[in-house]
C-alpha cells in the first residue's frame, strides 16, 4: 500500500502557510502558492504546495508539478526542518524518485515514513538503496523495505545478500519470492562479494527493464494523492529456446564476459544468456523472480532445482510461460509437479493437454487429467510412445468407451 496522504491539521501546517492555504486563504493567495510565487520561506512554502496537492483538484495537480521544479535551496532549506510533515516528505520521494542529493535527505529524515521508504526503495539509484539498507533497525521492524529494495536492479546484489543474512539471523521472515529457494541457496553461498555486484548489475541492464522503469517513475512521480501505486511491468515476451552451453563453455567465456560487466549499454541477448548462466544461486534467484521472461526461460532450466523452481514459483510468469513450461520435458520433476498443483494454471485447457503428454507428470495427476481431455486429445494420447504404458492404455478404454 502506498502513503495515506491527507490534509495536514493547522499545527503541521503553521501559522505562515495557512494564512496561504487555510481553509479561509483567498482563492488569489492559493494561486499564488500553486504556481511558487508566494512569498513563503522554504518550509511553508513546500507545506503549503502540499496542502493544494493533497486536495487532489486542477491546482493540487498545478502544485505537484511546482514541486517537481522547486530549486535546491528552498528544497534544502525545508528539509532541514526536523519536524517536516511525513506526507511531505513522501511527496518529495514520488517527485524526485531519481535524485540522489534530495533522496539522501528523505530517507534520511527522522520523520520518514515507512510507506515512503518502500516506495522510493523500488526505484532509487544504488546509493540511496545503500542508505536504507544500512538502516537495518528500520528495515527489520518493516521487512516490506528489504521486499522493495530486493525488486529494485540498482540495489547491489551484495547488499541484498547482507540484508537477507541478517533477517536470517534475527528470525525476520522477509516473505520475498520462493524463500525456501532462497534460503538454501544461502547455506551455501559465503559471504557476500562486493566484486560480482557488477556481473549482476549487467546482467539485469536490459531495454525491457529501462521501458519498465521509465514508465513506473513517470507513474510514480504522477501519481495521484490515492493512488494504490502499483507499478507497471514491461515484457517483449521472448524466451530462449536454444540448447544451453555446456557448463565448460560457460566456464571458459567467464573472463569476457566479467570484462563486459562494467558497460552500462545494455549487453546483447547472447551476453546476457553467458552471464546468467555465471551467476550464483542467490543470484539466479534474484535474476529468476525480478528479471523477464527470457531470463525466466533460460533459468527454468538449470541444473540446481532450487533456481528452477525459484523461477516457476515467480509472480511475474504469465499464463503462456506455464504452458509452454508444461510442455518441456526437459524440467526437472520438481517444476513439472508444482505446474500440475498450481489451481489457476490447472484451468488452462493446454496445460491439461500438456501435463498429460508431458511422461515426468506424476502418474496419478495425469489419470485425473485425462478426464478432462477431448475425444481427438484422448486419441492422441492413446497413439503416444512417450508415455507410461498405464496411462495410454487407460487412455485408449476411454476411446473405446466413447464408440
Amino acid at each position: 500500500m502506498a502513503f495515506a496522504h491527507a490534509p495536514l491539521d493547522a499545527a503541521a501546517l503553521g501559522p505562515i502557510a495557512g494564512k496561504f492555504v487555510g481553509p479561509d486563504a483567498p482563492d488569489k493567495m492559493r494561486k499564488m502558492v500553486s504556481s511558487g510565487l508566494a512569498p513563503l520561506p522554504p518550509r511553508d512554502m513546500l507545506v503549503a504546495l502540499y496542502q493544494l496537492w493533497v486536495a487532489g483538484d486542477d491546482l493540487g495537480e498545478k502544485a505537484g508539478k511546482t514541486v517537481a521544479g522547486l530549486p535546491a535551496p528552498i528544497l534544502d532549506g525545508a528539509l532541514g526542518d526536523a519536524r517536516l510533515p511525513a506526507g511531505v516528505l513522501d511527496l518529495l520521494g514520488r517527485k524526485f524518485a531519481r535524485n540522489e542529493a534530495v533522496l539522501a535527505k528523505v530517507v534520511r529524515h527522522a520523520q520518514v515514513d515507512d510507506e515512503t521508504l518502500i516506495g522510493v526503495g523500488r526505484l532509487c539509484p544504488e546509493p540511496i538503496c545503500d542508505m536504507i539498507a544500512d538502516n537495518q533497525t528500520r528495515w527489520l521492524a518493516r521487512p516490506a523495505i528489504v521486499s522493495s529494495l530486493y525488486q529494485n536492479r540498482h540495489c547491489r546484489m551484495s547488499v541484498v545478500h547482507r540484508m537477507i543474512e541478517l533477517a536470517e539471523r534475527q528470525g525476520v521472515d522477509l516473505k520475498l519470492p520462493a524463500m525456501e529457494e532462497i534460503r538454501a541457496a544461502l547455506a551455501d553461498a559465503g559471504p557476500p562479494d562486493e566484486t560480482r555486484d557488477a556481473l549482476y548489475r549487467s546482467a539485469t541492464n536490459t531495454e525491457v527493464a529501462k521501458e519498465a522503469e521509465a514508465a513506473a517513475l513517470n507513474l510514480f512521480g504522477a501519481a495521484d494523492v490515492d493512488d494504490e501505486l502499483d507499478l507497471p511491468e514491461f515484457d517483449d515476451g521472448e524466451v530462449f529456446e536454444g540448447e544451453l552451453p555446456k557448463e565448460e563453455e560457460v566456464a571458459a567465456d567467464e573472463p569476457a564476459a566479467e570484462a563486459e560487466a562494467e558497460a552500462e549499454e545494455p549487453q546483447s541477448k547472447a551476453r546476457r544468456l553467458g552471464q546468467l548462466l555465471q551467476m550464483r544461486p542467490m543470484e539466479k534467484i534474484r535474476a529468476a523472480t525480478t528479471g523477464d521472461s527470457y531470463d525466466r526461460s533460460i533459468l527454468i532450466r538449470d541444473s540446481n532445482k532450487i533456481v528452477a523452481m525459484a523461477v516457476i514459483k515467480s509472480p511475474k510468469i504469465k499464463d503462456n510461460e506455464a504452458v509452454g513450461y508444461s510442455t518441456n520435458r526437459a524440467l526437472c520433476n520438481d517444476v513439472i509437479n508444482y505446474i500440475a498443483n498450481r489451481r489457476e494454471w490447472i484451468k488452462l485447457y493446454a496445460v491439461k493437454l500438456n501435463l498429460v503428454m508431458n511422461p515426468k507428470t506424476p502418474l496419478a495427476k495425469s489419470m485425473t487429467l485425462l478426464a478432462h481431455l477431448n475425444r481427438n486429445d484422448v486419441q492422441k494420447v492413446a497413439r503416444s510412445k512417450g508415455i507410461p504404458s498405464a496411462l495410454a492404455t487407460a487412455a485408449k478404454r476411454k476411446v473405446q468407451a466413447r464408440r
